[in-house]
């Protein structure tokens, strides 16, 4: 299969290409790029480079397109790149509402093409563990998320709204990701507090939220542009706990470990690097060898559904103190 990406974005580089590399289903991959010039030192799997984003879907011959482009612009090229006969993988969020998300996923079932959103945290094989653990040691309780990272500098298409930026959109997919993962299903009863707004463009900057997830755990989650970092979770079953650190963005040669206590005793278990980003292409790549793109449009459509519920909980919260 040949991979065209859309936006020579920094996770492109730093991610998305080096996991594409080790995908053996992806044989080719050309960029697409029209605010940095051609790399001088090439890319694994070299294909072709690409300086208008409508020139490589007519020209790469590409089977799939990764689009890493601001989220203001996603819906419009997922759209093109599905009319153009492309399966498509998007960043995270993979459209800034739930409407774009539901017309994307009829433009893909109706052209038999995978659509799938790029919220990669939730492949690492601790998960897997992890429901084990909860099974073993459950029923589930409660789910404590934090995701915190200082200031972004100002250029930053996360600080502009006209791009699709706020923390709401940014770590949305995180929080909504989580609570299905871990909670089977659709999550009700969800409330949240807005954080503050940036001082000079006024984009979101943070929020809480807690929701009943569907196998009735409590979720409770922070997610900021405003402080110092954090990136943990808590897990909280009947009769025992787990505490990781660096759940949401591993990079891909860390060990996560995880904090474990069970009937008071405490322990700690360590689980082998693994790369999220190539074990999602190689779902990705699975499903479209198979015909099968379903699981991942539902993913994709239940996060948005979620976010849609947090953005309509923030816009319903009474006023501040």
């Amino acid at each position: 299969m040949r991979l065209l990406i859309l936006g020579y974005s920094s996770i492109a580089q730093r991610r998305v290409i080096p996991a594409a590399a080790q995908v053996e289903a992806i044989s080719q991959i050309s960029i697409a790029s029209k605010s940095r010039p051609e790399p001088v030192e090439g890319w694994p799997k070299r294909g072709a480079f690409f300086n208008d984003y409508d020139a490589a879907l007519r020209e790469s011959h590409s089977d799939i397109v990764y689009l890493s482009l601001p989220n203001a612009m996603h819906e419009y090229w997922v759209m093109s790149a599905l009319t153009a006969g492309k399966h498509v993988i998007v960043d995270k969020p993979a459209m800034v509402t739930l409407d774009a998300s539901e017309r994307a996923a009829r433009e893909a079932r109706r052209a038999n093409l995978i659509l799938a959103e790029a919220t990669v945290f939730g492949y690492h094989p601790h998960f897997e563990a992890l429901n084990d653990f909860i099974a073993e040691n459950g029923p589930l309780t409660h789910v404590d998320a934090q995701f915190i990272i200082p200031p972004l500098p100002i250029a930053n298409f996360r600080n502009h709204s006209a791009l699709g930026g706020g923390c709401l959109l940014d770590m949305g997919p995180y929080a909504a990701a989580l609570m299905r993962i871990l909670g089977g299903g659709r999550p009700s009863k969800i409330t949240a507090l807005a954080g503050g707004r940036h001082p000079e463009t006024g984009v979101d900057m943070g929020f809480s939220v807690q929701a009943r997830l569907s196998n009735g755990g409590l979720f409770s989650g922070h997610f900021s542009f405003e402080g110092e970092y954090q990136n943990r979770l808590l897990i909280v079953a009947r009769s025992g706990s787990v505490i990781i650190e660096r759940v949401f963005s591993p990079p891909a040669d860390h060990r996560i470990e995880w904090r474990r206590r069970i009937r008071n005793a405490e322990s700690l278990m360590a689980f082998e690097a693994a790369d999220t980003f190539a074990r999602f292409l190689e779902k990705v790549t699975r499903a479209i060898a198979n015909g099968d793109g379903e699981p991942l449009l539902g993913d994709l459509l239940a996060d948005a559904e979620c976010r849609a519920g947090i953005f309509d909980a923030l816009a319903n919260q009474g006023p501040a103190d």
